[in-house]
């Protein structure tokens, strides 16, 4: 299915907004408030000591695009007139910086000094968002786990999901939250320019613990210009720290532990807790007014208590025994018995059970489970900086990110707890031109990858189906800390890998009284999962009796058809195309407007080659095959022939396109 969006933005405004950087721009005028025409201006970035010029216009205008985020010095000349140079210039992310800069005569003064900032109130476009530069997020609280998003969380209009409201949809190491009233998967993030959201979920996929090596965080939450897109919630735009000219760094230690938290009202002592995160940051130059590096180390630990549960009808030691002696040799009961530990503890209860001429009460007695909660994770980061010459500026930064967890869902009976790998990566090189001071360029290209699971902390629960014994307290299908039945849970294991490949390209053009961008971002997206829900099957027995006599009040087992497989591969190409012009038709009027056309990838076209497999397989049958399907996405499948009625049965022909080939 293929989706275009068509968006067309006009507004009394200025659209644009530069992904990763921003804009200084300004008015030179004389003491009578007359515009100077041709007066140079220079600015300076202090922390690099890079430097460009430009002339005003006629109307004493000046403007400097695609500027990085950081501390600038801008130095004013004209014949005639005093040198003018103003300090304490910090421009933040999207932020366009408006400066009015009054000249005096020279034969009244011959240098005016100013330390000031440009004023932060915007004034200059209608969008709507919230930044964060590195003050503030060094000094605002980030708990529970220092992660950046927990900043975003402060912003008005946004909404944290509470207990109760699912959060499944969530990749692991975000946070969830709605902006607006929109759905959480309506949220867009961005590292550096670079779409960094989760392809399967929603979410961050590239987990950021570590606000040291951030530069600026930005949240927009309503009318963002036609650059960005994709999404209707809002875009969390972040940018990575560099280096500069004099080194500077970092080091953190965060600790946590069950001696710095109060207990509840349950608890007679304070749960275990070791928590600890320890790291740092060093940047500065390689070669000085040249080339830059900025790096980051991150461990993070976390030791604690996790759940436990007990279950009150578990056959106790003697009543194994008995249950062996009378029914051993049956499936089910050696499953049970091999799968289930025995009651640690009886209660006097029993539960008969006959076999052909023998009866016997089986005792029954509680079983308790518990878990250890394990978290390991190693983040790190590097990026280079490295100025050409005058015009171009060449980089490239990566982030990556390895953590496991274990000790999380079923507690009892023991040893079903999960484990969860996952290793995020993303990678991005960039090159900036400006060509004169009316014409600029950006080119990026970046790469994100995923892998990550979820399986059982014991292998030998995949042998069998979930089972369920209502009599004996074990019941549940799907994974979680409620589900006490035996065999692994019918939703795992499960592996995603996401491959992201991105091309971004944009122009701009300061001519006149117009300040026009074009851009084009071009994206694939590979994607293999493996979800083999219900695959090894599903098993619900009312009581014991009907366990020993194999007499299931409920059996299911989803399984591919001949010529699927259990792997499912999405191929994908994602287009965008935009521009967007600012019309100064008078100081205080500004006419903005531009366009989007998004065209994202069809997810129906990779199945086409796995109906062809489960048909033939089928001798040709074609009501195997993939239909009915969409009119608009026929065109697609015509090659396939996709047009017979719903086929009888499961038909799974989402269970992958290449049979024999691994995630990759």
């Amino acid at each position: 299915m293929t989706r275009s969006t068509f968006l067309f933005l006009i507004c009394l405004a200025v659209c644009r907004a530069q992904m990763t950087t921003g804009e200084i721009e300004g008015t030179v005028r004389d003491p009578g408030g007359s515009a100077i025409a041709l007066a140079k201006v220079d600015l300076r970035q202090l922390e690099t000591d890079s430097s460009r010029q430009v002339l005003t216009d006629t109307d004493g205008r000046f403007r400097f695009a695609q500027v990085p985020v950081g501390s600038y010095e801008v130095n004013v000349e004209s014949p005639g007139f005093g040198i003018y140079v103003q300090t304490g210039i910090i421009l933040r992310l999207n932020q366009i910086a408006s400066l009015e800069i009054p000249l005096q005569l020279a034969t009244v003064v011959e240098r005016v000094n100013v330390v000031s900032d440009a004023s932060l109130l915007n004034a200059t476009n209608a969008e709507l968002g919230v930044n964060f530069d590195r003050r503030r997020i060094a000094e605002l609280p980030l708990s529970p786990n220092r992660n950046l998003l927990t900043l975003a969380l402060s912003v008005a209009g946004v909404t944290q999901l509470q207990a109760g409201q699912s959060t499944l949809v969530n990749v692991a190491g975000s946070i969830p939250f709605a902006v607006n009233g929109m759905r959480p998967r309506s949220n867009n993030f961005l590292i550096d320019g670079q779409d960094v959201s989760s392809p399967v979920l929603t979410g961050l996929a590239q987990q950021l613990n570590n606000p040291d090596i951030v530069a600026e965080f930005r949240l927009i939450t309503n009318q963002f210009a036609p650059e960005f897109g994709r999404t209707a919630g809002s875009i969390v735009n972040i940018v990575t720290k560099s280096g500069g000219n004099e080194f500077h760094g970092s080091s953190f230690w965060f600790h946590n532990s069950n001696r710095l938290n109060a207990r509840s009202n349950l608890d007679q002592q304070t749960p275990f807790r070791g928590e600890n995160q320890w790291g740092g940051t060093l940047g500065g130059p390689v070669r000085r007014n040249k080339t830059f590096f900025f790096g980051s180390l991150q461990r993070w630990t976390d030791r604690r208590v996790g759940g436990a549960r007990t279950l009150s009808g578990v056959p106790t030691n003697e009543g194994r025994s008995l249950l062996a002696s009378i029914a051993g040799n049956r499936p089910t009961v050696k499953i049970l018995l091999e799968h289930l530990p025995p009651a640690q503890t009886p209660t006097g209860a029993e539960i008969p059970v006959t076999v052909g001429d023998r009866r016997m009460n089986i005792p029954l007695g509680r079983l308790s489970g518990s878990s250890t909660f394990r978290y390991d994770d190693w983040q790190w980061s590097g990026r280079v900086d490295h100025r050409l010459n005058s015009k171009h500026t060449v980089g490239g930064r990566y982030l990556f990110n390895d953590r496991f967890t274990s000790g999380n869902g079923q507690v009892a009976p023991p040893g079903l707890t999960t484990d969860s790998p996952q290793r995020p990566q993303a990678a991005s090189a960039f090159i900036n031109s400006a060509f004169s001071s009316s014409a600029f360029h950006e080119l990026r290209v970046a790469y994100q990858r995923f892998k990550g699971g979820q399986s059982s902390t014991n292998p030998e629960s995949a042998r069998i189906p979930s089972i369920e014994v209502t009599e004996l307290g074990l019941s549940g299908a799907g994974s979680g800390a409620t589900r006490t039945a035996i065999g692994l849970a019918t939703d795992l294991p499960r592996e995603t890998i996401t491959n992201r490949y991105q091309i971004q390209t944009t122009l701009g053009v300061h001519k006149g009284s117009h300040s026009s961008k074009f851009g084009v971002d071009l994206r694939r997206e590979h994607v293999g999962q493996l979800l083999e829900e219900n695959a090894r099957g599903r098993l619900v027995y009312e009581t014991l009796q009907d366990l020993v006599d194999d007499i299931a009040q409920l059996g299911q087992i989803n399984s591919p058809l001949p010529g699927g497989t259990g792997r499912t591969y999405y191929r994908a190409s994602d287009y965008a195309f935009f521009m967007q012009d600012e019309w100064r038709l008078h100081p205080n009027l500004t006419l903005s407007f531009g366009v989007r056309y998004e065209s994202m990838g069809n997810p129906i076209e990779p199945f086409r080659a796995v109906s062809e497999r489960i048909v033939a397989a089928h001798g040709g049958d074609r009501r195997f095959e993939l239909a009915p399907v969409a009119p608009r996405d026929c065109g697609l499948l015509r090659k396939g022939k996709a047009t017979a009625a719903l086929a009888p049965g499961r038909i799974d022909l989402g269970r992958g396109s290449t049979p024999e080939k691994p995630l990759e």
